[in-house]
């Protein structure tokens, strides 16, 4: 048994296969994403600053994330609890907007999900 409760194993495997990386929650849209939803998509400013997302990092570069953006009123409205990216996986009419945004260049490449619910 391993009673060194206070050391923090440094490299955690889930089945031996892959380090374990924790997602982060929910969040407003990084400031690239909702400029570029705005100001390229020609979306309503109101709507989309009320919208949240959850992002990963992503696999080949650390300044790469990507994104789901979806409306915390619909998720509520259903019972639906978005913890974190993985969470929309089998809610995929939740994602209204999905992509990737590189943090050093602000690149934003996304596709549309969802049909606009702006009203």
């Amino acid at each position: 048994m391993d009673w060194k409760f206070w050391r923090h194993k440094k490299d955690q495997t889930t089945d031996g296969i892959a380090p374990v990386s924790k997602l982060s929650g929910p969040k407003e849209l990084p400031q690239a994403v909702g400029q570029h939803l705005v100001t390229n998509q020609k979306q309503d400013p109101d709507w989309i600053w009320s919208l949240r997302c959850v992002v990963r990092r992503h696999p080949e570069n650390k300044h790469v994330f990507d994104f789901r953006v979806f409306s915390p009123n619909q998720a509520g409205s259903q019972g639906i609890r978005v913890a974190d990216y993985t969470s929309l996986d089998h809610h995929a009419d939740m994602i209204l907007f999905e992509g990737w945004f590189d943090k050093l260049t602000n690149q934003v490449k996304l596709q549309k999900r969802a049909p606009s619910l702006a009203a």
